[in-house]
């Protein structure tokens, strides 16, 4: 009996990781495409974030919606109809005839996307048992290296096939969501769990410690997801201008994002030796320089710099997420969409500002300014473990 419990624990991780592999491959989509699709429609600076913008909103800022429906109906239906909703509708821009309707696509998969990641994390959380943020950070290794992999996967559909063949890419979500639907399987205790969920008027009643310490995960993530976002929007762009290929910037993206999701393991692995928070904070020391040194150093050594970043900037992912479920640990949907979801979609609102101040002032400058929110997000998590201790 125990075996056949650890056995579907495990089963059910590995499902809800090689699914966020598959469906983290969409919404990188429009990364790759940028500099096409710049060029396709004659798009400002502005315009392009909007894009990007679009996709973190309909993806992320939804993400607590989805993550209440979850906690309270079970977390199957939800990942299958995103994986189902991402894969039909963001395989289609490519071969969209106008940037208005690529906007639309774009939102509608998106909100597909959304659907899937507060149930995705919540598994991690649930049946990793004391390996929490281990478990979180596999699902998110899967996650990352699907993001990594997405643009190049993409491209390489369109430069090797041809653009008009581009919705192919639909069949590995396809084929995913019929998976899921047969193999993800749940006891009847861990469907009693998902029915024990925050009611709207109980958040009132939360203390307000609690509400400080998840404030400021929430703002670290933001300031996290601000750079990442403004990183894969601008400098596909500025890699372009400087004569690198729209494949070689899918394979950079690529190993950013890889990078990011092996940083995330080896940050999870170093929480049970130093606090998550801490983690945290190290990596923004380390994000900050890099960042600042690629527009200062020769080309070729700002593309390492920018792939290095990744493996600090992305780490922090996991870690915030499972300072979350520790937070609200009989809402793990709810909590993970918070720090993965919600600190996304207000990023992306805050990319199409980003966008804007980029057309006046340039892709490096606004770049700097990020950097300062970064270093906020930095100092501010020095509050944690004062908050902490009136929690106990």
């Amino acid at each position: 009996m125990l075996n056949n419990v650890a056995e579907t624990k495990n089963k059910n991780i590995f499902f809800s990781t090689i699914s966020h592999f598959i469906i983290d491959l969409y919404p990188a989509f429009i990364v790759g495409l940028i500099p096409l699709l710049a060029v396709k429609f004659n798009l400002s600076i502005f315009q392009v974030s909007v894009l990007t913008a679009v996709s973190q909103i309909s993806n992320s800022i939804t993400q607590p919606f989805f993550g209440i429906l979850s906690d309270k109906h079970g977390v199957k239906k939800y990942m299958a109809f995103g994986l189902l909703t991402a894969s039909l509708f963001i395989s289609l821009i490519a071969i969209l005839p106008n940037y208005f309707l690529i906007l639309l696509f774009l939102f509608i998969g998106n909100l597909g996307v959304s659907a899937f990641h507060p149930p995705s994390a919540a598994i991690g959380a649930q049946y990793s048992g004391r390996k929490k943020g281990f478990g979180n950070s596999i699902i998110s290794l899967g996650g990352n290296a699907g993001y990594a992999m997405g643009s190049i996967f993409f491209i390489a559909i369109i430069e090797k096939i041809g653009i008009n063949f581009s919705p192919l890419a639909m069949l590995p979500g396809l084929l995913m969501t019929l998976f899921l639907i047969k193999k993800l399987k749940f006891s009847d205790n861990n469907q009693e769990i998902n029915k024990r969920t925050l009611k709207f008027k109980s958040i009132f009643k939360i203390r307000k410690a609690k509400l400080a310490s998840i404030f400021l995960i929430w703002f670290a993530a933001f300031s996290r997801d601000v750079m990442w976002i403004s990183l894969l929007t601008f400098l596909p762009l500025h890699f372009t201008k400087n004569n690198i290929s729209l494949f070689n910037i899918s394979v950079i993206i690529m190993l950013f994002g890889l990078f990011g999701g092996i940083g995330g393991v080896f940050a999870s692995f170093f929480s049970d030796k130093l606090k998550r928070h801490v983690l945290i904070q190290i990596s923004y020391l380390a994000v900050i320089p890099l960042v600042f040194l690629i527009f200062k150093t020769p080309v070729k050594i700002g593309v390492i710099l920018f792939i290095v970043s990744g493996f600090f900037l992305i780490s922090s992912m996991p870690l915030c997420i499972s300072i979350s479920h520790d937070l609200f640990p009989k809402n793990l949907s709810l909590a993970s969409s918070l720090v993965m979801g919600l600190s996304s979609g207000m990023a992306g609102i805050t990319g199409m500002l980003m966008g804007s101040i980029a057309d006046n002032i340039g892709i490096q400058s606004t770049l700097y300014i990020i950097l300062i929110l970064l270093f906020i997000a930095l100092i501010a998590l020095f509050f944690v473990p004062v908050i902490s201790k009136k929690l106990k």
